[in-house]
């Protein structure tokens, strides 16, 4: 059972990333905390004027005041990462009783996912360029029409690729056999060498899923499943 000092310390940790991100993501430029006893006031300041936020029931000033200095900005800064931007508070020396916290934000890069990201660039030689080319536009083209598995079978000097949907629709597809073997190692010991990968695609992120890899050679084969994976509410 926590102690009554351990749930308070909790409470105020709480009202402190409570009252940090409701200032950041409002268009305040300075978040000043006083203590009026009984209780806490906190007040924005928002185009050159102290605008009232939330009154916090805290009794312990003391207590509230260090764990803020010293378990949030010690190093007189403290960032929060919100959806759209970075949020840097910066300690300002106030008043008794009073704390100044000023606010600045930063633009998160935004990447695109028009197409996948090729997490691998940095660790391969250069010679896979043409087989990874390859394979991000076999995925690409079954993420863009919402596919749902790809199976690639060896056919002599070709490879069949069949696009299958949920609802049993097949689209098949024919390439060179040329660098099929190089292609199964890429995706067999690189790609999904874990039996697993995820990417973005138009932010939406997808599970793709290693479930046959045959590398029989008279009858190579690779079906990998596709998976939409959606936000956690």
């Amino acid at each position: 059972m926590p102690t009554s000092d351990e749930i308070e310390v909790k409470r105020s940790r709480e009202y402190i990333e409570e009252i940090l991100l409701e200032a950041a993501e409002s268009s305040a430029g300075e978040l000043l905390v006083r203590y009026e006893q009984p209780r806490v006031q906190t007040y924005s300041l928002i185009d050159g004027k102290y605008v009232k936020g939330k009154d916090l029931p805290i009794k312990d000033w003391n207590s509230f005041f260090y764990l803020l200095r010293y378990s949030y900005f010690d190093k007189d800064k403290y960032q929060i990462r919100g959806k759209e931007a970075l949020y840097t508070f910066g300690w300002k020396d106030g008043m008794e009783n009073v704390i100044r916290i000023t606010i600045s934000r930063s633009p998160l890069p935004q990447p695109k996912f028009d197409k996948i990201e090729d997490i691998f660039s940095e660790f391969e030689d250069q010679r896979w360029g043409a087989v990874k080319s390859i394979f991000l536009s076999i995925l690409n083209l079954a993420l863009e029409q919402n596919f749902n598995e790809i199976v690639m079978e060896l056919h002599g000097e070709t490879v069949e690729i069949n696009y299958t949907r949920k609802n049993g629709q097949r689209t098949p597809m024919v390439i060179s056999s040329d660098t099929y073997d190089a292609l199964s190692r890429l995706i067999g010991e690189k790609y999904l060498a874990f039996g697993f990968m995820t990417t973005k695609f138009r932010d939406k992120e997808y599970l793709i899923r290693l479930a046959e890899l045959n590398e029989d050679i008279v009858a190579p084969r690779i079906r990998l499943e596709i998976e939409e994976l959606l936000p956690q509410e």
